[in-house]
């Protein structure tokens, strides 16, 4: 647990974009500071808590980036993590948003903050909470879709489902931010542009699933044999190939396939 709870080596990872400084520098000038610190304040603890799950799952973290509209933490992860351990890890982050929100309103009661900071902190971590639900990519909202799909659904066919579904949601996003004359466009273009790379990364992560599989020895909560098709192989599944008359564990069947290139 006190490796979990140290963050002192995750400080030289922590990179801020360019962005964000034009954006402090800005706030200063329009004299918007309050609320580019509240907003940083926030993010800073999202990220936090995404942290502190990846170290208590002892996945490698590789970099934080911290933008004007959220931070992103990129990690180096198996696809067959417990599902259990992806939905805390994408949760992470609104979790701690929610005990910083106790303790903001444990000091306003107490006097030690004034109205105004409290709504406007209010405001801020209401809205950056219902943002990253929203099922869009890279937001935790669609990393908790794919998870909860994956529990029930073959991996692929969970992915598959949660670009389109991602693509939906962002979809539906820029037009309301049209709508209400609300349009940012850093932030759209953003997210769009990782949408096209989750797009054109399916193979590779098709790949990935299945090289995993072969390395290895992941948790399964029950085997499946027969004829099966590759494509709807299951996270939490191991599986036996019905293969010329006799059965064979997945890791040689897929071996096999990998060698002739089916995947």
């Amino acid at each position: 647990m006190v490796k979990v709870l140290n963050i002192v080596n995750i400080w030289p990872k922590v990179k801020i974009d360019y962005s964000t400084y034009i954006l402090i520098f800005l706030a200063l000038l329009a004299g918007y500071i309050k609320n580019i610190t509240i907003i940083l304040i926030i993010v800073f603890i999202h990220e936090l808590g995404h942290v502190f799950f990846f170290k208590l799952f002892n996945i490698e973290i590789e970099k934080i980036i911290i933008y004007p509209f959220g931070g992103i933490t990129y990690i180096n992860s198996k696809i067959h993590e417990r599902i259990y351990k992806s939905i805390l890890m994408s949760l992470g982050g609104i979790l701690f948003q929610l005990i910083l929100g106790i303790i903001i309103n444990y000091l306003y009661k107490n006097g030690l903050l004034i109205n105004s900071t409290y709504k406007l902190f209010n405001l801020y971590n209401k809205n950056i909470i219902l943002f990253n639900l929203i099922p869009i990519i890279p937001l935790d909202g669609s990393k908790i879709v794919l998870s909860i799909l994956s529990k029930y659904l073959a991996f692929q066919v969970s992915y598959i489902l949660m670009i389109i579904i991602g693509s939906i949601s962002l979809f539906s996003f820029i037009l309301y931010k049209m709508f209400f004359r609300l349009n940012d466009l850093v932030l759209n273009i953003y997210l769009i542009i990782k949408l096209i790379e989750v797009i054109k990364e399916y193979k590779l992560v098709k790949k990935k699933f299945y090289l995993e599989r072969i390395i290895y020895d992941n948790y399964y909560n029950k085997i499946i044999s027969g004829k099966i098709n590759l494509d709807y192989m299951r996270i939490d599944k191991y599986y036996y190939f019905w293969d010329r008359n006799k059965y064979v564990n997945e890791k040689d069947y897929l071996k096999k396939s990998y060698y002739k290139g089916n995947f």
